[in-house]
């Protein structure tokens, strides 16, 4: 008897009990594509939050903003007075290490937008400088983005993002065209020409909206015509790749108190690269801890697999004592019914890497109508994770296989020719 005679042979036994096989393969099956489902979600999460990131001008960024009011153990304490201003912006730029650009950056939250048609937006108002383009690496579709001439004499000019150019011009070109903004509600309007679109972009998690619905104008006309105010609000720093994020926030801190007497407290920042971590690590405990379950539920699977392979030696071990009396050794006895727990495992694996990407997908649309957050939650099933989940199918099959075939193997021909099944 030659070895292929012997898997063969244990393979024709599976297909003669095809829902004892079945029966055996589901386990597997519902083991590894829950594992392999969670990680595709995880991992797709992962992709989700690092577009998103990449939409707001990357990881290599730290954002400062204006704290108005100091907390401390869940009580006010007292209210801030300093504020950001473009010095503080030629200073940081000027003595930080590594920091390739600051961008200032006033906002209005929904202010009045109204075409000539008459169509009306509430979108939000972004007062910024040129360097707001080419920080979070967005196009302009059609016409151009601001210029330094517009920020120096506080120009009444505007660029649309797309989805406030349709809203309030539709398909019609808004070039040239005037928009009036009111700032207040008792504010006279204020008449812009529209002098770019910007490509779509989406929306964004970190901040819940849509970066389409904006409308970008000179940082000096936001603070001259439309808030009155002299600060900036926020400051977006964009530093080389290879820095240190606290180290260049460390850098412009001190940078801020030498220029506003000693004081830090109104100083409020995010680091981008923070929350990747912090998402990578809340990623890990919620795979090993799944990972876990899973783990356990796929040995339970694996004992139910060689219980079936020990009833399999039972009912066969007439035939085993036939085999050998005929010249079959022992390793062909081993072989054969060891094809047969490999072969289940591994069916087993392989149907739950389809039933993982299918249940994947399901999770995904179903995440979607939850959390309407994001139009697609992406699905990320890798070729490592494909591999691992093969590759433990086979190592279970062994694993849970050698026993029985052991016991198999061991039979005397003469102890099993006399055995009644």
């Amino acid at each position: 008897m030659k070895f292929h005679d012997a898997i063969s042979a244990g393979i024709a036994h599976l297909a003669q009990n095809k829902l004892r096989a079945g029966l055996s393969i589901l386990g597997i099956f519902i083991g590894i594509a829950s594992v392999l489902c969670m990680m595709a979600i995880g991992d797709g999460a992962k992709l989700l939050i690092a577009q998103d990131i990449e939409k707001l001008g990357g990881a290599n960024q730290v954002r400062l903003w204006t704290r108005s009011y100091i907390w401390r153990n869940r009580r006010f304490v007292r209210r801030t007075i300093e504020r950001y201003t473009i010095e503080d912006v030629h200073a940081i730029e000027a003595e930080c290490p590594k920091v390739l650009f600051v961008l200032p950056k006033n906002e209005g939250w929904r202010p009045l937008i109204t075409s000539a048609d008459g169509s009306q937006a509430r979108h939000t108002l972004e007062g910024v400088t040129p360097d707001y383009a080419r920080g979070l690496h967005w196009k302009v579709r059609v016409g151009r983005f601001l210029s330094e001439s517009d920020v120096e004499d506080a120009k009444q000019v505007c660029v649309l993002g797309a989805d406030t150019a349709t809203e309030l011009f539709g398909d019609t070109s808004p070039l040239g065209q005037e928009v009036k903004i009111r700032y207040y509600w008792r504010q006279q309007p204020i008449r812009m020409r529209v002098v770019g679109v910007m490509e779509a972009k989406g929306s964004s998690i970190n901040f819940w909206y849509s970066l389409d619905e904006t409308v970008c104008i000179p940082l000096t006309t936001h603070q001259q015509r439309m808030s009155g105010t002299r600060y900036i609000e926020d400051l977006i720093i964009f530093f080389e790749k290879d820095a240190d994020a606290y180290k260049i926030l460390d850098s412009v801190k001190d940078v801020l108190r030498k220029r506003h007497r000693g004081k830090d407290d109104f100083i409020g920042y995010w680091v981008p690269k923070r929350s990747a971590r912090r998402l990578e690590r809340i990623e890990k405990m919620i795979k090993i801890a799944l990972g876990s379950i899973a783990g356990f539920s796929l040995f339970v699977s694996g004992i139910g697999i060689m219980n079936i392979c020990l009833v399999s030696v039972g009912e066969k071990t007439r035939e085993i004592g036939l085999r050998k009396s005929v010249g079959a050794k022992r390793i062909h006895v081993f072989w054969q019914f060891l094809t047969e727990s490999i072969c289940l495992c591994f069916c087993g694996g392989v149907l739950g890497i389809a039933g993982g990407w299918v249940a994947g997908h399901g999770m995904a649309r179903l995440a979607v109508r939850i959390v309407p957050i994001v139009p697609e939650w992406p699905v990320v099933l890798s070729l490592p994770w494909i591999l691992t989940a093969v590759i433990f199918s086979l190592i279970m099959g062994i694993s849970f296989g050698v026993y029985p075939a052991m016991r198999a193997a061991r039979l005397s021909p003469i102890d099993a020719l006399r055995t009644e099944n």
